[in-house]
């Protein structure tokens, strides 16, 4: 067999494959073979059937699609062996000569990876900002205990204030027409700025219950529903009920519906998780910082139909999680803020796809592989994760494929952090909440094969490496 590789742009391989003749006739010889086995012809019993029959039957393209079917495959599979080539992406073919009695030509292109130059990867020296508990992290939670245990209770009429949580029907109008899903019976709503649309909270207070009136406000320039978007509204609105939100006492009692014995001991429990969630966050920067550091230390040129196709994947995540939010993707599509959703997918798409590429070269020079000790558990884990058949799971080769993606990534993010020289500095940035990096959600299959995902923390064990 003859091979002929032609470069086109940064990672395209054109690759040409000639086969000699009497190989290409023996692939078409064992289709006509199988094929007698399947097909029933009057006269012949299964297998019997002379070839000449067999294409007068069947039609010789036919026969040359079925051999086809198998042999490219072998062709293509011993091509890429042969000449070390690393592809990511299917074999697109472009052209197919298959004459009898002629060698067998064959053109197909496909994608190989980026070559990546490492920097320093080992022993690599970052200054990791410090999380740390705040002083009143504690009361802050028992606080939210007892907010997640209060109730809206109905009070006795008065007019609405601010902080107040009112029930409200109300139909929206726009240009004197009833906006298409406009219109609501038995909304909750907490009385505060910004609550709703922008200034319509504000008009609710010193109105009182059962008494109709008319909010008017504007649509944001940006709402997801581009046809409303900017645009004049008038709410005819009658609150129903006012309630008010009585949050429990926290003592004794309060601590008792939680499973702990006292206050104290409800106490200590908090400041465990607590400890153990700033202990978690600081493991995250650091393997963060480590891999950012890394990945800044080398040096690779990414085609942007990678970055194109990753982007693609993560705006397919996205719609998926809108609709599960049964919002409209559709309106979203025709939002205003639509395109620069798409370009902030774009970087990140680009950095997750240069994270993974880097980290895989290093996965290559140092040779790291996962045994089938260090996979069982991280099955396991999986399989209870997700409640699947332990024996339909095991059996998949997709299922462990992406498992042991996961392991290969905790497993080279776990290298290059063991080596490095970490300082824990104070933190000078204010922070909304743990700084949790949540970039890669598992299930999540990234088409640049044996390539380990960025990590954000070793204990949560996401899709990560191939």
């Amino acid at each position: 067999m003859k091979v002929t590789l032609d470069r086109e742009g940064k990672n395209v391989v054109k690759l040409g494959l000639e086969l000699e003749t009497d190989k290409a006739m023996k692939a078409y010889e064992v289709a006509c073979r199988q094929l007698s086995q399947k097909v029933n012809i009057p006269g012949f019993r299964k297998g019997k059937a002379p070839r000449a029959v067999l294409e007068k039957t069947l039609g010789v393209d036919y026969i040359k699609r079925e051999a086809l079917e198998h042999l490219v495959p072998e062709l293509l599979s011993q091509a890429i062996t042969e000449e070390s080539l690393d592809v990511i992406t299917e074999p697109q073919i472009d052209q197919c000569d298959f004459n009898l009695g002629e060698p067998l030509k064959l053109h197909a292109k496909f994608e190989v990876r980026p070559a990546v130059k490492l920097g320093q990867y080992t022993g690599i020296s970052v200054e990791v900002p410090e999380a740390k508990l705040p002083e009143d992290a504690l009361e802050k939670s028992l606080k939210n205990l007892a907010d997640s245990k209060a109730e809206l209770k109905p009070v006795e009429a008065r007019e609405i204030a601010m902080g107040d949580t009112v029930l409200l029907d109300f139909e929206c109008f726009v240009d004197d027409k009833l906006v298409e899903g406009g219109k609501a019976q038995g909304l909750v709503l907490e009385v505060k700025e910004g609550s709703f649309l922008d200034g319509f909270a504000e008009q609710l207070v010193g109105k009182k219950p059962n008494e109709p009136f008319e909010a008017k406000v504007k649509f944001p320039a940006e709402y997801r529903n581009a046809e409303l978007a900017g645009k004049d509204a008038l709410f005819k609105t009658e609150i129903k009920e006012l309630r008010q939100k009585v949050t429990p006492e926290i003592d004794e009692e309060f601590a008792k519906g939680f499973g702990q014995e006292s206050l104290d001991k409800l106490k200590e429990a908090i400041k465990e998780r607590l400890d153990q969630e700033i202990e978690q966050e600081n493991e995250i920067r650091k393997h963060r910082l480590v891999v950012e550091a890394i990945v800044n230390n080398a040096e690779v040129d990414i085609p942007e139909t990678m970055i194109e196709r990753e982007r693609d994947l993560l705006m397919q995540q996205l719609k998926r999680y809108v609709e599960q939010q049964r919002q409209s993707w559709e309106e979203m599509e025709k939002s205003a803020e639509f395109e620069n959703i798409k370009k902030t997918k774009f970087e990140e798409a680009k950095q997750r796809v240069l994270t993974s590429l880097v980290l895989g070269s290093v996965v290559r020079t140092e040779n790291l592989t996962v045994s089938d000790e260090e996979l069982m558990p991280y099955l396991a884990e999986v399989i209870a994760r997700y409640d699947l058949p332990p024996e339909k799971a095991v059996r998949s080769e997709e299922f462990r494929r992406q498992v042991m993606e996961e392991v290969l990534t905790n497993k080279v993010v776990e290298f290059v952090v063991s080596s490095a020289q970490i300082k824990f500095v104070p933190d000078t940035k204010p922070h909304e909440g743990h700084d949790h990096d949540h970039d890669h959600e598992h299930g999540h299959d990234h088409e640049h094969e044996h390539e380990p995902k960025a990590k954000t923390s070793s204990s949560s064990h996401k899709k990560g490496a191939s």
